[in-house]
């Protein structure tokens, strides 16, 4: 009968390879970070580091509990020692610059990634604000830290299912089989489904860190030196082809990360022994970076970010990246040498334990006082007819979302959704640039002044015409069309507004298909089909007995734009000079001019009438102010209108409404 755990001798001595596969992962991540046009795959290494986790805390776990000498609170305080020492200064460091770089808002969400990445919670805190609308990832400088919240949640969970196993005589094999292969599908099924669910949840990613406990389980396969080296290249190979090839618009991990996983799987498999293993991975250089790996992984994002933040969004030059990179090596190494290093495998481990454990439980409190204050708005004097809060607030504000008199019907990536008041039927569809006036339908059924049953048929970056190809998570938008005209047809819909970011749908890459033939959209010949058939479209609409209204393009400018209303330094940021200046309307319309004749030509064929959001949000003078009120800004980008501005000044809609 085989035994339900393996015998004490299974635990192997340290492994310099391992340490030089972790060498490679976080290398991977580093360069992915700092060069993300050039090492575009480089993502995977946090999927490697899973792999070898799994492998070396199962390891471990597996010898203990197969010699009685397995205790709960041994184990944690390793962990403890392990992690907390360097997420400690990390956290402490990032925390107090955001007090000198971050404008509050940004400050209120640094304080909230402080707090739940002392909880090991960051993945949640993450997917919680995955959405159309979430701030660019390059703006979080603790955005790394929902890796080391799976990691630790895993190794919540894990050592009580293998003492269970344990106590129960449980054959431990099939237990890691089983819970393998329901994380692997449910993995592959939110790939298809919800790429951000199966990014950031936990139970779509345990089956990394399983293959790395299997590979402990089963660690004594006899393979002859031949076959261990070519399974160590095969191995590194696998990761190489990962990195080079992989980009960040794939649909990952799902079925892809078997790559990477399976890579690191056969170096570690293949032993210290195997060629590859002893001459590469073994080598001093590699292990010292393997040894300082997890303080680099800390160091290396939030220097990057706050670049990010300095230069408002734009990426590193590459001399600025190298430089990023180097300091990220020093802090990681004096980290690891004066903190990490001490704590670990000092005399006082005990009194060590129970310090690093205070520290981080005080810093997640920081982070708690400050998301619950707000990011301290009052750190800045108050500037005439300039409220920093409101600014930071209005950055926050839009979201692609129902409002909360909506009845969802169906939530895809098209969602739809429905306001049911009066006889009348009107449907508005597109993209997220004709949801942003859903507050104001909600506003009118508020007061009660909602005549009309409206209809939402919308998607982020959906625009409504028929034969658009785009690529990534975007390609579902061509699911809108169809949905709309079902929808007119069964609610026999008497009235339809089509509107979008029409200057949006020419990027390269987007195809229009018209005739048989598809023809980029950044041409000509494209952007003629895409009106036409946008024009075939509005006949079928009518043809169902619709009326059709299009919405012209409505302003956007980077000065509406919140996040760009002050400029940024090493030292802090101050409000820009123009924040106050009217954007002259001339330039505004300017941007729209080719797109407006497109759709005026539209209308003229087919008799659609066209609707104007200008006046409503700039008014009847020549220039269009960022602000409306007490100093609030009209948009939360760009191009969003922020749900209080829309509610009581977008009025064009009204009279099909009301």
């Amino acid at each position: 009968m085989t035994k339900p755990f393996p015998s004490p001798q299974a635990t192997d001595h340290y492994r310099p390879d391992i340490d030089g596969l972790r060498a490679f992962a976080v290398l991977a991540v580093v360069l992915y970070h700092a060069f993300p046009k050039e090492v575009r795959g480089g993502y995977v290494g946090v999927d490697i580091f899973f792999v070898i986790s799994g492998f070396l805390i199962s390891s471990i776990l597996f010898a203990e509990i197969a010699e009685h000498r397995f205790s709960v609170t041994t184990f944690y305080a390793r962990r403890i020692r392990r992690i907390f020492p360097a997420l400690a200064v990390c956290l402490a460091a990032v925390l107090a610059y955001g007090f000198v770089s971050l404008t509050p808002s940004e400050l209120a969400q640094l304080g909230k990634h402080v707090f739940f990445g002392a909880g090991f919670l960051s993945n949640i805190a993450l997917w919680s604000e995955s959405g159309y609308f979430d701030s660019a990832a390059s703006l979080k400088p603790l955005l790394h830290l929902w890796s080391l919240g799976i990691e630790e949640q895993f190794y919540i969970l894990w050592p009580v299912l293998l003492w269970m196993a344990f106590r129960m005589k449980a054959r431990v094999g099939r237990l890691l089989a089983v819970l393998f292969l329901a994380s692997f599908a449910i993995n592959v099924a939110l790939s298809i489904t919800n790429i951000s669910d199966d990014f950031y949840l936990p139970v779509s990613r345990f089956w990394e860190l399983l293959a790395g406990a299997g590979l402990a389980w089963r660690r004594r396969i006899v393979l002859t030196p031949l076959v261990r080296s070519w399974i160590s290249f095969a191995g590194l190979a696998a990761l190489l082809t990962s990195v080079a090839l992989f980009t960040p618009d794939i649909r990952f991990p799902g079925w892809p990360a078997l790559l990477p996983v399976a890579g690191a799987v056969a170096i570690i498999l293949a032993g210290p022994e195997a060629t590859l293993n002893r001459i590469v991975f073994s080598n001093r250089a590699v292990v010292f970076v393997g040894l300082i790996s997890y303080p680099l992984y800390l160091w290396h994002w939030p220097l990057i970010s706050y670049a990010y933040v300095i230069r408002l969004g734009k990426v590193p030059t590459p001399l600025m990246a190298t430089a990023l990179v180097a300091a990220s090596f020093l802090l990681a190494w004096a980290t690891y040498r004066f903190i990490e290093y001490p704590i670990r495998f000092g005399t006082h481990r005990h009194r060590g334990t129970q310090i690093v454990a205070a520290c981080v439980a005080v810093l997640g409190a920081c982070g708690l006082a400050v998301w619950i204050n707000n990011g301290f708005p009052e750190r800045f004097p108050a500037l005439p007819g300039i409220d920093m809060r409101k600014i930071g607030d209005a950055k926050l504000d839009a979201d692609f979302k129902p409002t909360k008199g909506m009845k969802v019907l169906d939530h895809d990536w098209t969602l739809v959704a429905h306001l049911r008041h009066g006889e009348r039927k009107v449907a508005l569809s597109g993209d997220s640039l004709l949801f942003h006036y859903g507050p104001r339908v909600q506003q009118l059924a508020d007061e009660g002044q909602l005549a009309a049953n409206t209809y939402f048929v919308t998607g982020p970056r959906c625009a409504p015409v028929p034969g658009l190809i785009q690529r990534d998570k975007f390609a579902r938008c061509a699911g809108l069309p169809g949905i709309l005209v079902d929808l007119v047809q069964r609610e026999k819909v008497q009235s339809v507004v089509l509107g979008a970011a029409w200057t949006g749908y020419s990027d390269e890459g987007m195809l229009i298909e018209r005739e048989g033939k598809r023809l980029p959209l950044n041409t000509k010949e494209g952007m003629d089909a895409f009106y036409a058939n946008l024009e075939d479209y509005v006949r079928l609409l009518q043809g169902e007995g619709a009326n059709v209204y299009l919405v012209l393009g409505a302003p956007g400018h980077h000065r509406f734009n919140p996040g760009e209303m002050v400029t940024r330094s090493l030292t802090g940021f101050q409000i820009a000079p123009d924040v106050e200046k009217a954007i002259p309307i001339a330039d505004l319309q300017a941007i729209h001019a080719a797109v407006d004749a497109k759709l005026r030509t539209v209308g003229e064929h087919t008799g659609a009438t066209l609707l104007d959001s200008f006046p409503d949000i700039c008014g009847s003078g020549d220039g269009c102010l960022p602000f409306f009120g007490a100093g609030e800004p009209k948009f939360s980008d760009n191009t969003h209108l922020r749900p209080v501005f829309v509610r009581e000044h977008l009025r064009f809609l009204d009279p099909l409404l009301k």
